[in-house]
Parts: C-alpha cells; structure tokens; sequence
C-alpha cells in the first residue's frame, strides 16, 4: 500500500475469505479495524483492542459478521493511504462507475498522538463519493450475533444482540431505512456514515470532510517528528505508523497484534490471541521507535511495565492493555475460523509461563532511556531496582 496510485486489480478470495494482504489497517490509540479491498470491515473490537468483536468476519464470513460498504457488480478495486496517515482510501470500480472510500477511526481535532490524554473520538468515519459515472451503494452492519435498530436523530440507534454493552448510534447524510440500504449515486454524489459507541453523538454536528481532514493532520504532525532519512524511506515511514496503530496512546503498551486467532500456517491449530502486550515484543517495538524520533512512546512504556510488574507482585511475560493479568484461554466454538483453520481463542493460554528474558528488555528499555543523558526518575530507579 505504499503506492499512491495502485493498479485496479480483481478482488480475490479464497474459501470466503480476502487475502490478508488485502486487508488494510486503521485505528486510534484505543482500537483498531482491518478494511477489505471489497470496501468491507471484517474485524473491529470495541470499545478496546482486547474487547469482543463488535465485526468478526475474519475469522468466519458466514456468521461473524462485517461493516459493508460496497457497489452492486464490483469488478476490480484498489487500496492506498493518505500519506503519512492512517486514513485509508479504498477505490471500488463497478461496471458503470467508479467510488472512492475513505475510512478512518476519528482523533479529535489539534491531537498530539504522543499525550497520554488520549485522541479517539470514539467514531468510525466511512466515507463514499462517486468520481465517475454512476454505481449502486450497498451500506449493511451486520454485527456478530445480529443487531436491531430505530431510528433517532439523524440516524439509527443499533442495539448488537451480543454487545448490549454498547452504546451504537449511525449516522448519514442520507436517509437510513434500517441496516441495510442501497442507495443509488451519480458522479459527485456521497454517502457519509459515522458509527459512534459509548456515548450519545446524535447531536454532534455531522461533518465528515472535517473529521477526516482533522485525522490526517494529527497523524502527519506525529509523523513530523520522523528523524529517519535512508533506504527504503516510504516503507520505515509507513511501518512507524503501523506501530503506533498498535500502541495504547493513554496506557504506554502496545499489542502484539490487533487481532486473534489468525492460522499459520494455514490449516493449522497455532492460532493465538495476540491482542496483549508481550513484553519482549513490545520493547523491541519501542526500541524501533526511539531509533528513528519517538521516545515519548519508549518512555511511556517504560513506566508502563514497571507499573504492571508491581501491581502483579512479579514480572510475567505478558499483561492486558491495563496492566491486569490476562484472560484465560478459551475456544469459541461458534466461528470457523479464518479460511477454516480454527480453533478460534479468546485469552492466552501462554501467559503465565515463566520467560526470564523480560528483565533484559525492561532493562534494555532502561538503557535506551538514559543514553542521550538523562537521570532516571527517582520513580522509574525505584521499579528498576525491584528487579
């Protein structure tokens, strides 16, 4: 996705199922959503990276569920991002017209991705203008289990049989007759969709262009900060922000993978749920991070882990998001798994083994942070010397 004009190529699929290379990724500090080359959303966890599946279409197309935005008679597509951001552009061809997506997980307006106030807005922006001829937009949520909705305010209020939890409101600038509509567009015509959780925004002022446009600035004004001038600029460039898509802005840990239960290889049983934080995995993360410009996000997990490490009475190889111990594993029965490899899990079962590598990378972590010179913090000396 570093080109930024891609050939359209035919949408493929294998049992169902969009090559992974076909899935592009965005998110907000606080969770994350995988976008198909077919203008689909099979996977986004709310309200946290590590919260069940709102859509889980990845790991079974039949009965998992997926956010659908795409044209009736799709022939071919292509996926790119807005430079140095993570506001995905996905172009849908149809044999009478041509539609161009933008999605993205909304951060407020003038966001500093490096405060640990944190920038998510709580909203998925999906938005669709025509930029030739005419095509059919077909609009569908279809959240794991079903879902229900009424109208409210300018849009639908969506109650998701699995997650009464949430709070779900969508939004549009064009009528919405329930969860599934399609709608008939010509050149320049749009259809603009939020989905919002955990609060009401059905009074908030409806303005895509604007949300979008306050995403992308707050993630090139991140990037700024990029101290990396060499081989393979675009790819080390595009990488850091993958990085930063699995950090916790407000905590300082990152996960291992804003997914679960992926197979590899295909057909196999070694299908994990990444969505924690390894500490071996994360230090070597910060430590990238650090090396080309962002040491607040190395520092931040720093006191990140020493913070969990206390609380757990021990270091462990791997804690929630918050610091807590993990779930225990389970299977989920229900889903059939990405391309049929299942089991599908829930929770680690590896996360109380003992690997006494973690007090290297903590301590690596340590070194990073005192060789430009600084002192530690009599707080940060403290966590160290406990190990």
């Amino acid at each position: 996705m570093l080109d930024l004009d891609p050939p359209f190529r035919p949408v493929r699929r294998a049992e169902g199922y969009l090559p992974l290379e076909d899935l592009g990724l965005i998110g907000d500090g606080t969770t994350a959503a995988l976008v198909g080359l077919d203008g689909s959303i099979p996977w986004m966890c709310l309200p946290r990276f590590d919260s069940e599946p709102l859509f889980c279409g990845l790991l079974d197309h039949r009965e998992g569920g997926a956010f659908t935005l795409t044209v009736e008679d799709l022939q071919e597509a292509r996926q790119r991002y807005e430079p140095d951001t993570a506001v995905l552009v996905t172009e849908l061809r149809a044999r009478t017209g041509v539609v161009r997506i933008s999605d993205a997980l909304a951060l407020r307006a003038g966001a500093d991705l490096s405060d640990d106030a944190g920038s998510s807005r709580g909203e998925l922006v999906r938005s669709a203008v025509v930029v030739s001829g005419s095509v059919r937009l077909l609009a569908e949520l279809e959240p794991r289990g079903g879902a229900e909705a009424r109208l409210l305010g300018s849009g639908l209020e969506i109650r998701a049989a699995r997650r009464p939890d949430l709070r779900l409101h969508l939004r549009s600038n064009r009528p919405l007759a329930g969860l599934r509509t399609t709608h008939a567009l010509d050149e320049g015509d749009r259809l603009d969709l939020v989905l919002s959780w955990g609060r009401v925004h059905r009074h908030h002022r409806f303005e895509t262009e604007s949300m979008l446009a306050a995403t992308a600035d707050a993630w090139r004004r991140w990037m700024s900060g990029c101290t990396y001038a060499g081989p393979q600029e675009a790819l080390v460039r595009r990488s850091v922000i993958t990085l930063k898509l699995c950090d916790d802005w407000v905590n300082g840990s990152l996960v291992a993978a804003p997914t679960s239960s992926l197979p590899a290889p295909i057909g196999g049983v070694r299908n994990w749920d990444y969505r924690y934080t390894w500490i071996r995995d994360a230090a070597y993360a910060v430590f990238a991070l650090r090396r080309v410009g962002f040491g607040e996000e190395a520092d931040a997990f720093l006191g990140w882990v020493l913070d969990a490490f206390e609380q757990s009475g021990q270091p462990r190889i791997m804690y929630t998001l918050c610091g807590d111990f993990v779930p225990e594993e389970v299977q989920d029965g229900g889903l059939e798994g990405y391309r049929g490899s299942g089991p599908v899990r829930w929770g680690n079962g590896a996360a109380d083994q003992r690997q006494h590598d973690v007090y290297g990378e903590v301590l690596d972590c340590a070194d990073q942070w005192l060789r430009p010179g600084r002192p530690l913090q009599p707080a940060l000396w403290s966590g160290l010397a406990k190990l």
